[in-house]
């Protein structure tokens, strides 16, 4: 009987053990299954946010020697879905150090571009610029764009840093100061009520010129 009794205790013993382990692995499961979902989910979310993108060039081919060449900025949407309400920040910064840093202030503006059709490119020209970070900006700055915010076929606002990862905004409202402050935030560093000046593509009083079509573009691209 006593060796019965501890054949039982013993079958017991194992039995919570092994319920033991089948619940931690059937609760680790359930957990690594959810964030694959999440991960899933965010990667989704993100696949046409990762094809809008922004940069600038210097074309320094007629400019004469020993001047600064011209700047032009760019965006893209490479995917097969328009994107909405785009803002770009605009930034001066000294070229290769010409100015010292006692006499260099630095101008920003933020500029509302509108909306950018599937597998388009949108060209910023200098002048735009000029324009926007001031008329006393000196001929040996150049500009550049810290990065831009848009909304996504989701409805979904993002800011894409030149020097960060994507984020998402939880501030979705088009021109709202909670919002503009966030994507300040997001490009610049800093909240620096900068207000949002108004320069759709395309429009007959904006500098900036219609979208131009991309002839290779989309996720397989």
């Amino acid at each position: 009987m006593q060796v019965a009794t501890l054949v039982a205790a013993f079958a017991a013993a194992g039995g919570l053990v092994f319920s033991g382990w089948t619940g931690y692995y059937s609760v680790q499961t359930a957990e690594d299954q959810l964030t694959q979902s999440r991960e899933e989910a965010d990667r989704e979310l993100r696949q046409q946010a990762v094809l809008v993108s922004t940069w600038t060039q210097i074309d320094g081919s007629s400019a004469p020697r020993g001047e600064p060449g011209e700047t032009t900025g760019f965006i893209t949407n490479r995917s097969l879905d328009p994107v909405h309400h785009v803002i770009v920040g605009l930034s001066t910064k000294p070229d290769n150090g010409v100015l010292p840093a006692s006499e260099y202030k630095e101008s920003m503006a933020l500029v509302y571009v509108g909306s950018l059709p599937p597998c388009s490119r949108v060209t910023l020209p200098s002048r735009l610029a000029r324009r926007q970070l001031g008329p006393g900006m000196p001929p040996d700055i150049n500009y550049t764009i810290p990065g831009l915010s848009f909304i996504d076929v989701y409805g979904k606002r993002w800011a894409r840093p030149l020097s960060g990862p994507l984020q998402p905004l939880k501030e979705e409202l088009h021109g709202s100061e909670e919002g503009l402050s966030s994507i300040e935030k997001e490009l610049f560093g800093k909240r620096l009520r900068l207000g949002l000046v108004n320069q759709p593509s395309g429009a007959g009083f904006s500098e900036v010129p219609a979208p131009e079509s991309l002839k290779d573009c989309g996720s397989g691209k």
